[in-house]
Formats: C-alpha cells, structure tokens, sequence
C-alpha cells in the first residue's frame, strides 16, 4: 500500500516537471519567434512608411497593429499555460485537498482489508 502511494506520488511529481519543462520550452520559443517579428515587422513597417508615400497606408497600420497584437495574444496564451504549469493554489484549497486525500485513501485503506 505504501509503495503504491510512493509510486502514485512520483509520478505525479514526474508529470508535474514534464508540464513545467514544456512551459519554459514554450517561453523560450516565444521570445525567440517574437523577437524576429517584431524585428522584421517593425522593419517592414518602416519600409512600406518611406516607400509607400501617398498610397495605401491601411496595409501598413494592418501590420503594424499585427506586428503588435500577436506577442500580446500569444503572451496571454503563454500566461496562462504557465498558470497551468505552476498550479498556484490558494491555502485553503490546497488543506481542502489534502483533507479529501486523506478520507480517500483512508475509504480505501478499509475497504482492502476488508475483504
């Protein structure tokens, strides 16, 4: 019984480090991808502002609020797979939790020695 619950435990742990691994894995490609896009986008911008005199200015306010808009749309996705990741939780769940994990494995405990 007790290996069991040392088992269960760890590979709990273990899951938890692979959700946390997978976290930074995504924030180091979003600053990567970020960083290039908006490099280039602001460049692109910059380009079609000196080139474009007197044309169509729409294209270029489009990428500009592209260039923009998907590091903060993609930052809030990063956010909250991070929450995700780290499962902040509130001291009273968390005794709540550990309480209903106790009844549980006690209900348990009682019912294989029962039989």
């Amino acid at each position: 019984m007790m290996e069991e619950i040392k088992l269960s435990a760890y590979k709990k742990a273990q899951k938890r480090v692979y959700k946390i691994k997978r976290f930074y894995r995504h924030l180091t490609v979003y600053f990567v991808v970020n960083i290039l896009i908006v490099y280039f986008g602001l460049r692109g911008v910059d380009f079609l502002e000196t080139n474009n005199a007197g044309g169509n200015m729409d294209v270029v306010f489009w990428l500009f609020w592209n260039v923009l808009g998907i590091p903060i749309l993609w930052g809030i996705g990063l956010l909250i797979h991070g929450i995700c990741a780290f499962r902040p939780t509130i001291g009273i769940i968390k005794d709540w939790e550990e309480r209903q994990l106790k009844k549980f494995l006690k209900e348990e405990y009682g019912k294989e020695n029962s039989l």
